[in-house]
């Protein structure tokens, strides 16, 4: 079976060329938006409205390194209207992409904000990251989102804090959106947006879904992705004569992991806002204008 054209993929993906894995993270039910206000006089007694995640505040994709300049300029133009990147790769990831990105002849800011240091990737602590990937069952890559959360605390704080810092227009980010990156856009990126749509109260089944698009989203790349594993000599140094079935386990982008991952997060941190406001320091009003920038209720509920 051939993979899927880019140009194909259905909603919530937008065909940008050169950019895989591309989505807008608004549009996903909430039926009840929580808050951090424990006023019971503050709680409204009719039965509570529908919201939703809003669009054109957040997106995520694969590394857009290799961009054309028409994409760049489809990029920072309506609908989208990316002005931030957020790129979290490591500097050992950005030498094997050639390097860092500018985007600035189009309006667009390239933020880096690595997850992980240089001295996160000796080749013991990446072939460890490699096993924890590609591992049977949902302990392996639970493990790993744990030590991505961990370490990712400062940047998704700043992400958090500039992402909502935009005007809501007729209920939209008024002319700026930001784009959230790593490599594939898989890992990294899905365990902060799994976190985030957690904080606005989408349901675990909902964030599974949307972290399982990954697949279908880099599905048209994933050959040339396993081939660049497969000559990875510190993933293929770490999980040995497996490496072609560990590559694909690798690349993939399963439920069931999201939903292990938000239990562990429920057993650590007392769920997402206690890992935002514990690891990542955001104050209790500033959790809360995150959910009031990112969430809508939907026209006609209510």
């Amino acid at each position: 079976m051939n993979d899927p054209n880019p140009s194909d993929l259905p909603p919530p993906f937008h065909n940008i060329p050169g950019l895989s894995n591309f989505r807008d993270i608004g549009g996903w039910p909430i039926a009840t938006p929580p808050s951090s206000n424990t006023n019971p006089d503050a709680l409204t007694p009719a039965p509570p409205p529908q919201y939703r995640v809003r669009h054109h505040i957040l997106h995520r994709s694969a590394d857009p390194t290799l961009l054309p300049l028409s994409s760049q300029k489809t990029l920072s133009s309506a609908p989208y209207n990316i002005s931030t990147i957020f790129d979290i790769r490591s500097i050992p990831q950005l030498k094997r992409a050639g390097g860092a990105y500018d985007f600035s002849s189009h309006g667009i800011e390239r933020v880096w904000l690595p997850v992980f240091g240089e001295e996160e990737y000796t080749p013991e602590k990446a072939g460890l990251r490699y096993v924890q990937y590609s591992a049977d069952g949902t302990e392996g890559i639970v493990g790993a989102f744990e030590e991505i959360l961990r370490a990712g605390g400062a940047t998704f704080a700043h992400i958090l804090l500039d992402a909502n810092a935009v005007e809501v227009v007729d209920g939209e980010g008024k002319d700026r959106a930001c784009l959230l990156q790593c490599t594939t856009g898989n890992n990294r990126s899905g365990a902060f947006i799994a976190v985030l749509l957690s904080l606005l109260g989408v349901s675990p089944s909902h964030i599974a879904h949307e972290y399982s698009l990954s697949a279908v989203g880099l599905a048209a790349t994933r050959a040339q992705s396993v081939e660049r594993l497969l000559k990875n000599a510190a993933f293929v140094a770490a999980v040995g004569d497996q490496a072609p079935y560990r590559a694909e386990r690798m690349l993939g982008a399963r439920p069931e992991s999201v939903i292990a991952m938000l239990e562990m997060v429920e057993r650590r941190w007392g769920g997402a806002e206690g890992y935002v406001r514990g690891v990542c320091g955001l104050e209790v009003w500033e959790v809360e204008r995150v959910r009031r920038v990112m969430v809508e209720k939907v026209e006609g509920d209510g």
